[in-house]
């Protein structure tokens, strides 16, 4: 499961602790893993941090025990969103590409606190840089928004930076980018030339560059919708875009995690469907296509409304169940 704002919440509330019923009830339904933000996710989040560092780590030690004892591990982004950052330390996002700048210094003396002090929990299962940096890289005039667009070389010393530090304390546990799926004309983006949609072999280039050196497993957030036709010289359906990145990982002795697959459409769209079958059918093409890692798209996410929320109570609290049922399946296979 993603649980996004689990730990943000209590940054902004020190009253909020409700992460400690939700751990439980991920536990108790047998979801074995949460994926979250385990930082700020805007400046003034990360100002008890700057002024306090005592309480914070306070508040997030008791959420690492919390899921310690619900036994449920947790794949921790420590930056999830890089423009809360560049906001606490009043400096822009192209800072993220300067060894010397504040936003690097505060990124490697947060990473070495964080995992230097957690790097012992059974609860820690990866390290994650950020979230979907790869989709404003290398964006042309015109695309996206110039204030959030980065460049390829911004992005690699920072993800590289991060590595080093994380690799310096913690050789176990998996190390992760955070990015998305290759936008599906990334390859020409980043070329001189007209814009048009990637083959296959492109998109392969793409999805290891945006997954460089010591990060492994692959990250890949994809869901059904708009993969019918992802590359340039072959029509795919879902399974078999997870089939492809699987391919690809192997080839470069990676494994592939899907970060974020959301269990229902739009229904803005105006498609008529059935929910449960639908997201039935994406565990399918998970276990077909052999993809070792994944998380569902969100759990008890309280912050802002969103339509794809799952919670012990609302009325997509049957995914709880059938993600429990889904795991014990397939490992009463292994």
């Amino acid at each position: 499961m993603n649980y996004f704002d689990a730990f943000i919440r209590t940054l902004r509330d020190p009253n909020d602790v409700s992460y400690r019923q939700g751990l439980n009830h991920l536990g108790a339904n047998g979801i074995p893993f949460a994926r979250l933000a385990l930082g700020g996710y805007t400046g003034p989040d990360w100002q008890l941090y700057l002024s306090d560092k005592e309480s914070y780590f306070h508040r997030l030690d008791d959420f690492v025990a919390c899921a310690e004892q619900a036994h449920v591990g947790l794949i921790a982004c420590l930056f999830w969103a890089i423009g809360g950052v560049s906001e606490a330390v009043h400096e822009p996002r192209a800072a993220w590409g300067d060894p010397q700048s504040a936003t690097r210094r505060f990124m490697r003396r947060y990473t070495q606190e964080v995992v230097s002090r957690y790097a012992g929990s059974p609860a820690i299962w990866g390290w994650e840089f950020s979230c979907e940096l790869s989709l404003p890289l290398d964006k042309r005039p015109g695309q996206g928004d110039p204030r959030r667009n980065l460049t390829l070389a911004t992005f690699r010393s920072a993800a590289l930076d991060f590595a080093d530090v994380v690799r310096g304390l913690d050789s176990d546990r998996i190390l992760l980018t955070g990015n998305s799926l290759p936008r599906a004309s990334a390859y020409h983006n980043a070329r001189p030339g007209p814009s048009s949609v990637d083959t296959e072999q492109q998109f392969a280039q793409i999805l290891l560059r945006d997954n460089p050196g010591p990060f492994n497993p692959i990250c890949i957030h994809a869901s059904p919708a708009g993969t019918k036709q992802y590359f340039a010289d072959r029509r795919v359906s879902y399974q078999e875009l997870l089939e492809t990145c699987v391919q690809i990982g192997r080839k470069a002795n990676k494994a592939v995690y899907l970060e974020e697959f959301i269990p229902a459409l739009d229904k803005d769209r105006g498609v008529e469907y059935d929910e449960k079958n639908y997201f039935l059918n994406e565990l399918k093409a998970i276990e077909a296509s052999k993809v070792p890692l994944a998380s569902v798209w969100v759990y008890d996410r309280k912050l802002h409304y969103d339509k794809s929320n799952i919670t012990g109570n609302n009325q997509r609290s049957y995914i709880l169940k059938m993600i429990g049922a889904f795991d014990r399946s397939i490992h009463s296979q292994q």
